[in-house]
């Protein structure tokens, strides 16, 4: 049997701090939360810029066994498994990460809820038997996975080790898993071992134009884009610092007044996404007026008609920036409009990301870490990205480490890669992260954050993106162009590293070309990365060989990311 520590720590009051001033990794502007909060933030304990800021609910636990639950978290977040714990576990660590902590304590949730409906009131129920019976339940769930079934059955192995290590033990019972050990507990999966990636590749019929239409934003459209978003920034600016005088009052008059005795639509915006309202800022940067003139307008006679007018008659809001994007020697749009600037300067940043995350093989949360400077300039040779990597990233202790660590081979960065990296550096803040998550908001001029966007909100960022390249491929009569759902599902992030080295490994010395990039100590790695499994038997034959424009181009970047 495991034998815990035989002095205990004191029992936490209720302002003790939840984290331990020593263990604060990133001080910041969420407070260290105290033990009587009902939401424990995380926050503290994380330094990665991508990664999540949980908080762990309180209000979910059954009464009778929250005390005791609530104290083997406060024992999990500030002290060390016990070592005696760790014995014939090589792989477990003996601190967790705060999302390992939090989808720890989920795991507590759930089977204290159970306990309660069995009507099994506090942790000093739980017996040998009760937790077969819990292991069998949770086996015997829909779509419940070996992978899944482990976490669980761990997280009850910390629950027991650190209610036992701490202050007041309740007398739960020791897991028989820990005792025979997960593997031999639970009945050996067929096929295991082979230590096969399941992330499933992204298909080339999604893939190649998804790459064709980041690259375009990338190298042809950047400048546009970002001048537009400089443009309109100047005339929200101009329209807030305006003066209201009764000579600008004339002009709104004379410049509205003239386009209703023509007929001609009047500058709008999209409303409650059926209506048309006034393009209130566009307008009063063009007249020289604040917007609440145009307000203090619309009420007054005889203008009340003028919104029924305006939703008859809607008109763009060109911006007079010049177009110099061309795709087959033609503008790819007649102007930006001042309305859909926002919009376009996201997806501008998620063609970065894809260009950045695909051709290097990035993990997502070291593309989200990066920072401006991360790729000098060389006068000759080839350039680097220096960066952080995350995922095996260890104290001396062996536990993760959330700031991670300097990468100690840079990736390589071909050339689609470093212009990504040079628009990216034009958006973010000085000395800031590439991917700052107040500054890809876009809105107004938000003070930098200390985060990056987070995992949701790209995932999102790039169906759109998606969308939006097929909508201009049907109106530039590219049909051969458009973006088709993955037979997989959403695209998500972590695939793109997944697809890379799919193409990779499928070239004459891919493998070692995939272990350099990625900087896999054994070829065996990578193996695992570009598994044995044709996941597509559609191989470069897809949507995309349709495509009228330059086919040759793609296959170009897929050779160069070799």
């Amino acid at each position: 049997m495991t034998a815990l520590p035989a002095e205990l720590p004191a029992l936490p009051s209720w302002d003790t701090l939840v984290i331990a001033p020593s263990l604060v990794l990133a001080p910041g502007p969420v407070p260290v939360s105290i033990y009587a909060d009902e939401v424990w933030s995380l926050d503290p304990l994380v330094a990665n810029p991508s990664a999540p800021r949980p908080g762990l609910d309180w209000s979910r636990f059954p009464d009778p066994v929250l005390p005791q639950v609530q104290l083997a978290a406060w024992m999990m977040i500030n002290t060390p498994l016990p070592a005696s714990v760790l014995v014939g576990h090589p792989s477990w660590h003996s601190r967790l990460g705060p999302v390992g902590i939090y989808h720890t304590v989920l795991r507590w949730q759930r089977f204290t809820a159970l306990l309660h409906q069995q009507g099994l009131s506090d942790l000093h129920a739980v017996t040998e038997d009760v937790l077969v019976s819990w292991a069998g339940h949770i086996a015997r769930q829909p779509g419940a996975s070996r992978g899944n079934v482990t976490k669980d059955l761990v997280a009850l192995t910390r629950l027991w080790a650190f209610d036992a290590a701490g202050p007041a033990p309740s007398g739960m019972a020791m897991p028989p898993w820990h005792r025979l050990g997960v593997d031999d507990f639970l009945p050996r999966p067929p096929g295991a071992g082979r230590g096969e990636n399941a992330t499933e590749v992204i298909s080339p019929a999604t893939m190649g134009p998804l790459l064709i239409w980041a690259l375009r934003v990338v190298d042809d459209f950047a400048d546009d884009i970002l001048a537009a978003w400089a443009e309109s920034r100047r005339m929200a600016e101009a329209a807030v610092r305006a003066p209201g005088t009764p000579e600008s009052k004339a002009r709104l008059k004379r410049y509205l007044q003239d386009l209703i005795d023509r007929g001609q639509p009047v500058p709008s915006r999209p409303n409650a996404g059926y209506r048309h309202a006034l393009a209130h800022t566009y307008i009063a940067a063009r007249v020289g007026c604040p917007t609440s003139q145009i307000n203090g307008l619309q009420v007054t006679e005889p203008w009340q008609h003028l919104l029924g007018y305006v939703d008859a008659n809607p008109g763009p809001c060109p911006l007079e920036t010049p177009i110099t994007g061309r795709i087959d020697g033609e503008p790819w749009t007649a102007f930006i409009d001042f309305t859909e600037t926002r919009e376009l300067m996201r997806h501008l940043g998620t063609a970065c990301f894809i260009v950045l995350a695909y051709l290097t093989g990035m993990r997502p949360a070291e593309v989200l870490g990066l920072q401006t400077g991360c790729c000098p300039d060389v006068a000759s040779g080839q350039h680097l990205i220096y960066g952080r990597e995350f995922k095996n990233a260890c104290d001396e202790d062996g536990n993760h480490h959330s700031a991670g660590r300097l990468r100690e081979v840079p990736w390589v960065a071909i050339p689609p890669v470093v212009r990504a990296i040079r628009v990216l550096e034009k958006i973010a803040p000085a000395e800031g992260l590439l991917f700052d998550a107040a500054t890809h908001t876009f809105v107004n001029t938000p003070t930098p954050s200390t985060t990056s966007l987070r995992y949701s909100g790209l995932r999102t960022r790039i169906e759109a993106f998606a969308s939006w390249a097929s909508r201009l491929a049907l109106r530039l009569g590219r049909e051969g162009e458009l973006i088709p759902d993955d037979p997989h599902g959403a695209i998500g992030l972590a695939r793109f590293r997944r697809t890379l080295a799919w193409h990779i490994a499928r070239r004459p010395g891919g493998l070692v070309a995939l272990a350099i990039q990625y900087g896999h100590m054994r070829t065996a790695v990578s193996g695992g990365y570009a598994d044995p499994r044709e996941l597509h038997q559609m191989g470069e034959k897809s949507q995309v060989a349709s495509s009228r424009t330059r086919l040759h181009g793609l296959r170009r970047y897929y050779e160069l990311a070799a």
